[in-house]
């Protein structure tokens, strides 16, 4: 008796409790308090013309990304949101405690103009500018999605229009042009679906980013405390379709067909992307009749000062690599590379089915993948650089040349005394001393190029090497006995005498 008696004094006691509580409650209503704020410490984007007219999580700002350090910088905020066009707007609001604080465009937040804005950023109009203390709301001219942006350290603030597309090796338009995924169905302020209903897709990788840019820059000489001055925010995704990251990794397709593809946005939920089968692509040709070299290895000057050196820019680099004659699998080229530098290859002067080694190599051979080829470790100098696609492998070696035939003593093949000397100081490759007045031949050899030697023949026709590619056998050159032979592969001229 005595224990129930007390849990009923116990259950009394707290009944006792929450009728006192809901007087009180009451009282403070009725006396006119203030209700207290029920969401967390933060930034929020509230506006009539959003779907968050009052605070709510819906409307929380995030911690996201530096992009020159791609490490989370907790005074930069963004938040994806639906936005109508015309007067509606919203503004920023910042709650602490029980305190708010309500921001809108500074005086010199304005559209960037086309001229000053960096050539990674969107390419539409997008805002830019402080933020201030002010019941203006930041507007915008069109019912869509926007990339809303603050930083709170430098009062900062970005509104950038989201016109979502998908970029890579993998995709039709390759790494230079976005493949648009247009918006699906009517404008809705709760969620937006972009999508393609058809996109071929190769064995390759891609990402995804919005109006054509890469980065928003807020102050492209902040200090970062590292060796890399910046603040810049990421205008795309990567990482996988389950997780998307800002400026994450680039997301691989691993079976060339064609996809759906889609990006949807839903409010208090952020964006998510899907990649659905359709259908198998149509055949493609085995091997590709061209293939080019690209990247800071072939030249690491930046000659427009557009941030990017030369090297990786397709409309400035020329590199054609060799078909060997009779095995369409196998390009070669002897080609001067800089030590600190690194390349890749495509079927042709675009980012499109572009490829790279994959791991470390074995004598000099890598196995074919997605990332840049190193140049070795010996640094600069000329090296045989040799792809083949059948057994996927990227050779780099220092480069092997032989003459044959009787101006060299005989007709067998990679003799080590027909082999000519790498002259690196000088930059030329050469052979002295040919044994035989006769017909001049020569040819390039390397471990993984195999094939018979006249199907990598070349020859110095008027002062240019010319190589026999897949064309017919080549016009004679006649030597004298004791003549020197010099090849310059960078410019590719030649010298007998």
């Amino acid at each position: 008796m005595k224990r129930n008696f007390f849990k009923s004094l116990v259950k009394l006691s707290w009944l006792a409790v929450a009728v006192l509580a809901t007087i009180t409650s009451c009282k403070d209503d009725d006396d006119g308090g203030t209700p207290p704020i029920l969401v967390e410490d933060g930034f929020y984007v509230v506006g009539a013309g959003t779907a968050v007219t009052e605070l709510s999580t819906d409307g929380m700002m995030q911690v996201t990304r530096n992009e020159v350090t791609q490490t989370d910088r907790s005074e930069l905020l963004e938040l994806y949101i639906a936005v109508e066009g015309g007067s509606g707007g919203f503004n920023i609001v910042e709650v602490s405690g029980q305190t708010q604080k309500t921001y809108g465009p500074g005086a010199d937040f304005d559209v960037v103009a086309e001229a000053d804005r960096n050539i990674d950023e969107p390419k539409v109009d997008f805002w830019r500018g402080s933020y201030e203390e002010t019941t203006d709301k930041f507007v915008v001219p069109e019912d869509g999605l926007y990339h809303v942006v603050i930083d709170t350290e430098l009062g900062i603030a970005v509104v950038a229009p989201v016109e979502w597309g998908v970029i890579g090796g993998a995709t039709p338009g390759g790494w230079s042009n976005s493949t648009p995924l247009p918006m699906k169905g009517a404008f809705d302020l709760n969620t937006i679906t972009f999508e393609a209903a058809e996109v071929t897709l190769l064995e390759n990788e891609y990402k995804f980013r919005y109006s054509d840019g890469w980065k928003i820059i807020l102050d492209a000489e902040y200090d970062n405390g590292t060796a890399t001055a910046g603040l810049k925010v990421n205008t795309n995704f990567g990482g996988t379709l389950d997780a998307l990251v800002p400026g994450g990794a680039n997301i691989a397709n691993a079976t060339y067909a064609i996809y759906k593809i889609s990006m949807t946005w839903t409010l208090g939920e952020g964006t998510t992307a899907a990649v659905t089968y359709v259908r198998d692509g149509e055949p493609l040709p085995e091997y590709p009749t061209e293939l080019y070299m690209v990247g800071n290895a072939l030249n690491n000057v930046d000659g427009d000062s557009d941030g990017t050196p030369d090297g990786w820019q397709w409309a400035l680099t020329d590199f054609p690599m060799i078909p060997v004659h009779s095995h369409p699998e196998l390009f070669w080229k002897i080609v001067w590379l800089d030590g600190a530098g690194e390349f890749k290859f495509a079927p042709q002067r675009d980012w499109i089915g572009d490829f790279g080694k994959d791991g470390d190599p074995v004598d000099g051979v890598f196995a074919k993948g997605t990332a840049n080829v190193p140049v070795p470790v010996a640094g600069s100098g000329y090296y045989m650089v040799v792809v083949d696609l059948e057994n996927e492998t990227i050779e780099v070696n220092p480069p092997t040349i032989y003459g044959i035939g009787d101006a060299f003593g005989g007709w067998d093949a990679k003799k080590p005394e027909y082999m000519f000397t790498v002259d690196n100081v000088n930059k030329v490759i050469k052979f002295e001393n040919v044994l035989t007045a006769t017909e001049l031949r020569m040819y390039a050899g390397a471990t993984t190029l195999a094939c018979d030697w006249w199907q990598a023949e070349f020859m110095v026709l008027e002062g240019v090497i010319e190589f026999r590619g897949t064309g017919n056998d080549q016009a004679r050159v006649a030597v004298t006995a004791g003549q020197d032979i010099s090849l310059d592969f960078i410019n590719l001229t030649g010298t007998i005498n």
